[in-house]
């Protein structure tokens, strides 16, 4: 049974890669609508929103990179944000994998879109 398993999760990755895109358009589709840094120089934190200007319900990973004053990346992140329905938005919410001190400055960095199978 175990090999069964794995092959159906190797089979679904497979499936899963060719019918994701990853676009430069896409990065357009989403918006930081608040970047903080994190409590007690923490991680830091972006929220927004992805728009799904496709015309199939579609899932989304978003990347998000984090930079200093100087203008230096000092984290990144990402989230991943499934069932988006042709022409609607959904939020999401990156959060750093290093802590920062200071000032920060969020930017998208990477969109890629999965066409939901279910969709």
């Amino acid at each position: 049974m175990r090999g069964r398993v794995v092959a159906v999760a190797a089979m679904a990755a497979v499936l899963g890669a060719v019918a994701c895109s990853n676009d430069p358009d896409f990065v357009k589709d989403a918006a930081i609508t608040t970047c903080t840094p994190g409590p007690n120089d923490g991680q830091p934190v972006a929220e927004g929103q992805i728009t799904n200007s496709s015309s199939k319900s579609s899932n989304f990973t978003i990347r998000v990179g984090f930079y200093d004053a100087a203008d230096n990346r000092v984290s990144e992140g990402v989230d991943a944000v499934t069932d988006v329905d042709a022409s609607s938005s959904s939020p999401f919410r990156v959060t750093g994998v290093e802590s920062m001190k200071g000032p920060v400055d969020c930017r998208v960095l990477g969109v890629t879109r999965g066409v939901d199978p279910g969709g």
